[in-house]
């Protein structure tokens, strides 16, 4: 598990709060700006967990609204260029940069260059509510966009990559808080991948290629590699916020996620599972969670193996000792 930095604004005297905020924004973002009317500065509050992942960092932010900016002085004092990619998950962000702009929504994900001045606008909601992932130029390959033209950029938009980007960086959220190192690297190795791809160009005249919103780029294994990886990512979502309904099954999961049922288990296959364990093994999670939660130690087991998505009690049994080797009661007993 990766154990963030916190910082809370409740931890200091509200008029401290938003200097106090500030030094933690320029601590895990590099040297940045942010600004608030100081009229509004005393009721200030804002919760933001710092994850660092390799030579990356994750930064959860919430917030009230306000201007974050990044002009010459604070491009000076930055150590390393870097991308951010800033994943809205409440409110509403307008990002300017080169003279251009982009407004992110809920589930919009947008890319922008820390060596050049920009400005955060979040002023049409109250709160806002981000995750943005920071990292080195290096850790994109050869994904080098020329900055007047390409930044910042509306990746989520894109039509070939944009939906499994946003997918991938829910994912990453998701697991911050109990995913392993290993897995949390995994996971920022592939959103700099899928957004290499999103804007790599064609590597030459006769290449077969597809025209997209961030340029022509050329399909190759490793193209397909990372592609199938995200869409396996994507449907595993779907299925574990699905896995209690009873009966859920590969074509529900195919209709969802716009795909082919024999399309799913060939990604299945590619990561040596299957669809079917994988969902009962998510049935199972979200049982002995209940088993867990003292309120629910009144419920019958036949209970929870019906609002777990168990067609009938003897199926929960016969999965659960298969996987933890003792009935559900015997572990309820135990725990």
């Amino acid at each position: 598990m990766v154990r963030p930095q916190v910082w809370r604004t409740t931890d200091v005297a509200a008029c401290d709060a938003f200097d106090y905020y500030r030094e933690g924004i320029c601590s895990a973002f590099m040297p940045l700006r942010p600004e608030l009317d100081r009229s509004l500065r005393h009721s200030f509050r804002a919760t933001h967990y710092a994850y660092g992942i390799g030579a990356g960092t994750l930064n959860l932010v919430t917030a009230q609204s306000h201007l974050v900016q990044k002009g010459r002085a604070e491009i000076a004092a930055s150590s390393e260029d870097c991308y951010y990619l800033n994943f809205q998950m409440a409110g509403e962000c307008r990002i300017a940069q080169n003279g251009a702009d982009i407004v992110l929504g809920p589930g919009d994900v947008g890319l922008f260059d820390s060596s050049r001045s920009f400005s955060l606008h979040h002023e049409r909601f109250p709160e806002l509510k981000v995750a943005s992932l920071m990292l080195p130029k290096h850790s994109f390959g050869n994904y080098s966009p020329n900055p007047q033209q390409r930044t910042p950029e509306l990746l989520s938009r894109h039509p070939v990559y944009g939906r499994l980007i946003a997918e991938a960086m829910q994912t990453l959220v998701e697991t911050a808080a109990a995913g392993t190192h290993a897995d949390l690297e995994d996971l920022q190795m592939l959103i700099a991948s899928l957004v290499e791809l999103a804007g790599r160009p064609a590597s030459g005249p006769d290449s077969a290629s597809i025209r997209s919103g961030l340029g022509t780029r050329t399909n190759t294994p490793s193209d397909e590699g990372a592609r199938r990886a995200a869409q396996l990512l994507r449907i595993k979502r779907i299925i574990r916020a699905r896995c209690t309904t009873p009966g859920y099954s590969a074509a529900a999961c195919a209709a969802e996620a716009g795909l082919s049922e024999r399309y799913i288990h060939r990604l299945f296959a590619g990561d040596e599972d299957r669809f079917g364990t994988y969902l009962i093994n998510q049935r199972l999670n979200a049982a002995t969670g209940m088993l867990r939660h003292p309120g629910s130690a009144h419920l019958p087991l036949a209970t929870i193996a019906h609002e777990t998505g168990f067609a009938d009690p003897s199926h929960f049994t016969r999965a659960f000792r298969a996987r933890y080797g003792m009935t559900p009661g015997d572990w309820r007993r135990r725990g």
